[in-house]
């Protein structure tokens, strides 16, 4: 209990960071599994720089130290560059398939398919965001 009561607004927005890109990676592999998108296949490049960032989100709230405070070596916002990097590649992965499926094959298949695809990126985004606004806040409380 006295851990949840040292930590500030932070740490939550980091932790609602964590859960969204989370989820993000869990709909970018839902989505490749489609049957519109299998075809295309997962990207090692979108799982690993969406896994990394989680990773390195994961560590700052564990810890809750940024680099040069006790040499930790990474920083809260590393987390939010590589969400970022992965959030690009999602996009620019599906870009042509989502202008293909809402100009000429738009049915209900196809709408089910985008939908995995366009909550994946908004998860991601929503991470990203976050996380940058997570960075102006204090992650533990100043003691008394």
């Amino acid at each position: 209990m006295n851990f949840i009561k040292k930590q500030a607004a932070g740490f939550y927005l980091m932790l609602l960071a964590l859960i969204l890109g989370t989820a993000g990676i869990v709909f970018y592999v839902i989505n490749c599994n489609t049957a519109y998108f299998s075809n295309l296949g997962i990207s090692w490049g979108v799982v690993g720089c969406l896994v990394a960032g989680v990773v390195l989100e994961i560590l700052f709230v564990r810890t809750g130290k940024v680099a040069g405070n006790a040499g930790t070596g990474y920083s809260s916002d590393s987390g939010g560059v590589l969400l970022m990097a992965g959030f690009v590649f999602f996009v620019r992965l599906r870009v042509n398939s989502i202008a293909t499926i809402l100009s000429f094959e738009r049915n209900a298949q196809t709408m089910a398919d985008l939908s995995s695809a366009i909550i994946g990126m908004g998860c991601t985004l929503a991470a990203v965001i976050m996380t940058i606004i997570s960075s102006f806040f204090r992650t533990v409380r100043e003691e008394k």
